[in-house]
């Protein structure tokens, strides 16, 4: 039974005051001594917990940012700060320029004419040409008959996203990957073109409704991610508040993702409810999901028992454990300090176990992640016995309330090798929704709630299978206009990474 001890400052204080007093006038004895340890301690104690509770209200200061060394890394190789941009850049194009004097200058030394040696003293720069906006100009040709019929015929228009519009489909793509991959409002677009020397401010209005129609455009890959993150034996889930500034009577609404190693799915609900995760989990494959603790995903996990008579396990995120232990450290940086190297060490095996991933089998690569049980009992062993002396309500507390409530899903990363450590896939790939949110504000309708989800969600599998949106976008785009199956980011990356053929 957890024990927990009131204490009164002020009595504490009176009583420090009179023993350090007696300790100016005698030498004190042991049992005084022990009464002035313990109410130091206490003070020390009362102090940690009213700055804490400070820092809950007024929110926490932020530290001090590391100071970057300018120049050439420590330790690292000189030469490398000295390459040409040609060498630190290789999938550039080159445009050369050669410069030679309109007569052959006279030597200084016997006056005679020079001649070109054939030898170069070579310069590079690193150079950009902005934003180039532009025309384009079509013009069809018109057949007419000879006769007196009178019949016309021309060719058949090229086709596009919007055939009808004045926007063509390289700024179409531009404009919402501006947005939904470079995070830049509409608004800042539309100053950034007229800086460009566009010569007129674009409307701002006409721009978001391009990308409510390429969102429709590219519904059919969005259809096909969604299937791909279903397919995931142990996907990784996570939410965030998405603002609905009017066009619902909802305010709060949430954008809840879902992710695999191929794959990320984005969904806008008008509600924080398991009910969510339950209706995309029923469809999906999964054993096991990795979530962040919180309490709706436990709801879709006992609903999905209770109607579809299905097990699917809950794994949790060492991350947020540790960093729970991190933000703890700040006022119990003494108490937190072991729970913070155990960790470290946990996260080090991590890391030697993927840099030899490749070279293992997969029961091999389990064998090597189960040294780290060891650590987790250490931890579950030193947070039984501090649960009972920490301060009630306190940020350690917390951390050690977390870990204990939530251990075994922790651990479960140690029993399967394809269960990660942390939900931070999820975590690095819903961060673009919410700088987005940060900089946008939210959505004015339901429509720009779907369209976010569509956009993020392509977008953020590029991310995911290391491919640059601005490359598939207009691939994507081509095939789906040619009438063929558009494969997804995943798919993508394993035709532009295939090998060639053999020669011959």
């Amino acid at each position: 039974m957890k024990t927990v001890v009131k204490i009164d400052p002020e009595k504490e204080y009176e009583t420090a005051k009179k023993f350090i007093n007696l300790a100016g006038t005698k030498v004190l004895p042991s049992a005084d001594l022990g009464h002035l340890g313990s109410s130091v301690d206490n003070l020390i104690t009362v102090t940690r917990v009213l700055i804490e509770r400070e820092e809950q209200r007024r929110g926490k200061p932020k530290p001090p940012s590391p100071s970057t060394p300018k120049g050439r890394k420590k330790g690292g190789n000189r030469e490398d700060s000295k390459k040409l941009p040609s060498l630190r850049y290789p999938d550039l194009d080159i445009e050369e320029e050669i410069f030679r004097h309109n007569e052959a200058p006279t030597c200084p030394c016997c006056q005679r004419k020079m001649k070109e040696s054939g030898l170069f003293n070579i310069t590079e720069k690193l150079e950009v040409v902005p934003k180039k906006y532009f025309i384009q100009r079509v013009k069809r040709v018109i057949y007419n008959c000879s006769s007196d019929c009178g019949a016309m015929s021309n060719i058949s228009a090229t086709p596009s996203i919007l055939p009808t519009s004045n926007y063509g489909d390289s700024l179409i793509i531009d404009v919402a990957l501006s947005k939904y991959c470079d995070l830049i409002p509409i608004e800042r677009y539309v100053q950034m073109a007229f800086r460009a020397s566009i010569g007129e401010v674009l409307p701002a209005q006409s721009l978001i409704g391009l990308t409510h129609h390429l969102a429709n455009f590219f519904y059919p890959i969005y259809l096909k991610l969604k299937e791909e993150v279903l397919s995931a034996l142990v996907p990784q889930l996570d939410e965030t508040p998405h603002k609905m500034l009017e066009g619902d009577e909802k305010y709060n609404w949430y954008l809840w993702g879902f992710f695999s190693t191929k794959a990320c799915y984005f969904e806008a609900h008008d509600t924080r409810s398991g009910d969510v995760a339950y209706n995309f989990l029923k469809e999906s494959k999964a054993i096991v999901i990795m979530t962040d603790g919180y309490t709706g995903y436990g709801k879709a996990i006992r609903m999905i028992r209770e109607n579809d008579d299905r097990e699917v396990a809950e794994a949790y995120c060492n991350a947020h454990a540790y960093r729970y232990f991190e933000e703890a450290s700040i006022t119990w940086e003494s108490e937190a300090e072991v729970f913070l190297k155990l960790y470290g060490e946990i996260y080090q095996l991590e890391e030697e176990r993927k840099k030899i991933y490749s070279q293992q089998t997969a029961e091999e690569s389990l064998e090597f992640r189960q040294k780290m049980i060891p650590l987790f009992e250490e931890i579950k062993k030193n947070c039984d016995q501090s649960i009972n002396n920490v301060m009630p309500k306190s940020s350690l507390e917390k951390a050690i309330n977390y870990l204990m409530n939530h251990y075994n899903g922790l651990t479960l990363c140690t029993k399967n090798i394809n269960i990660p450590l942390d939900n931070n896939l999820a975590e690095r790939e819903i961060r673009g929704p919410v700088v987005g949110r940060k900089t946008w504000y939210g959505t004015h309708s339901k429509r720009g709630a779907l369209t976010a989800a569509v956009l993020f969600s392509i977008v953020r599998s590029c991310f995911i299978n290391n491919v640059n949106p601005r490359n598939y976008f207009p691939w994507a785009k081509e095939a789906l206009l040619s009438g063929k199956e558009v494969p997804t980011p995943y798919e993508y990356s394993k035709i532009i990474n295939k090998d060639p053929p053999p020669s011959g």
